[in-house]
């Protein structure tokens, strides 16, 4: 560690050695590091994440975590068929930290499983209220890491957990992404199968990124596949000849499933996805995430719109 001239005691250079330790234990590969001011705020910021994150896990803060619900169209119908739970925190005095920051410290810190937990009894309490108010047949999508369906146990969890009764289970859906197959392929498909047999429905997302091709998909326990967002905005700059996500739509079709777009964000991209037979879409065209209130607000007058 380097000793820089604005130490002034011994105390503080202790201080920021015992700072550095987790930073080089998780960089084994360099385990010099030079400590200065950029990377102490960095530390100070994910020992705050991480407070409020054992905090929310524990009970002790019920405020600064919570999830949003973006609204899913089904094409066909012209009704929300379904949400996608999103995960959001916000800490006094940072403000919002970005989901892709958090979930990867809650993962580097090893604290996915308990944090994941967390979010499916906020996404399963959602489904209940809705349940509890007459609206069924609505699906809940939650995001599931690698981690999780690689530890030991997860599927008992499901299985026994109070709060995930069979009924909730069933207006559920996993999203996975296509990075956690690079890995123990085989175990994360078994896992995947016992995943479907309690009624869950499983989501591949950001289809189009990773290294996944439909003969693979073919033999994956899944219902859906998420076009990527990339291919998407593709469409508003594009002529339809140059454009592979009718492509897409028609050979994931082919192998029985259905197809959602993400990320769609104007009517040129929704007109395109009718054409080619997409199933569903969800995006700021739609809707942006919503608190619950005015998630379930949003479902009944669409879905009462489309009635009249």
């Amino acid at each position: 560690m380097e000793i820089q001239a604005r130490h002034t005691s011994t105390d503080k250079i202790l201080q920021d050695a015992l700072l550095t330790f987790p930073h080089i234990e998780d960089n084994a590969a360099h385990p010099i590091v030079f400590f200065d001011e950029r990377m102490e705020k960095s530390l100070q910021r994910e020992d705050k994440i991480m407070k409020v994150l054992r905090d929310v896990i524990g009970g002790k803060d019920e405020t600064s975590f919570y999830l949003e619900y973006q609204p899913k169209l089904d094409l066909n119908k012209n009704r929300i068929i379904g949400f996608e739970a999103l995960a959001r925190l916000r800490i006094d005095q940072v403000g919002q930290i970005p989901p892709d920051e958090f979930i990867a410290l809650a993962e580097k810190k090893l604290l996915i499983n308990e944090l994941g937990n967390h979010i499916l009894r906020l996404a399963a309490d959602f489904i209940g209220r809705m349940q509890g108010q007459g609206i069924e047949d609505i699906t809940v999508a939650v995001n599931i890491s690698g981690i999780q369906l690689l530890r030991e146990g997860f599927v008992e969890y499901l299985q026994r957990a109070p709060y995930l009764s069979e009924r909730i289970l069933q207006a559920m859906e996993f999203e996975i992404t296509e990075s956690v197959l690079l890995e123990h392929y085989e175990q994360i498909n078994e896992t995947l199968e016992q995943i479907k047999r309690m009624g869950i429905a499983v989501s591949l997302d950001d289809f189009g990124t990773g290294f996944s091709s439909l003969s693979t998909i073919g033999e994956l326990h899944i219902d859906t596949v998420k076009i990527d967002r990339f291919f998407i905005s593709r469409i508003s700059r594009l002529p339809d000849q140059d454009l592979i996500t009718s492509d897409i739509i028609s050979m994931a079709h082919k192998i029985g499933l259905l197809v959602v777009a993400e990320g769609v964000e104007d009517e040129r991209q929704e007109a395109y996805l009718r054409k080619y037979g997409c199933d569903i879409i969800q995006g700021y065209l739609i809707s942006r995430p919503l608190p619950e209130q005015d998630a379930v607000a949003f479902l009944i007058d669409y879905n009462d719109s489309e009635r009249e």
